[in-house]
């Protein structure tokens, strides 16, 4: 959840940049907004990706507890992506 509160601070500091005609401002705030929706967009791909892995080695030896652990995985993972 960090990166998405930093997202918005982000964000918001480019919009007060851009109020305030305030060009290094704004540039920082849309920079730090785009390193965190990176990083929030890597972690939950990482997750995705850990998760199939993890599904698949739970179907693949009849673990069905690791299976699930695996699916629910790759679902955080889907939701830190969208933000």
């Amino acid at each position: 959840m960090g990166d998405r509160v930093d997202e918005i601070k982000g964000k918001a500091k480019e919009s007060i940049g851009d109020l305030t005609d305030n060009e290094e401002m704004e540039q920082e705030g849309r920079a730090e907004a785009a390193a965190a929706k990176a990083s929030r967009e890597t972690e939950g791909a990482v997750d995705q990706g850990t998760g199939k892995v993890q599904e698949a080695w739970g179907d693949l030896t009849g673990d069905e507890e690791t299976e699930a652990e695996g699916k629910a995985r790759e679902l955080e993972g889907d939701v830190k992506r969208a933000g």
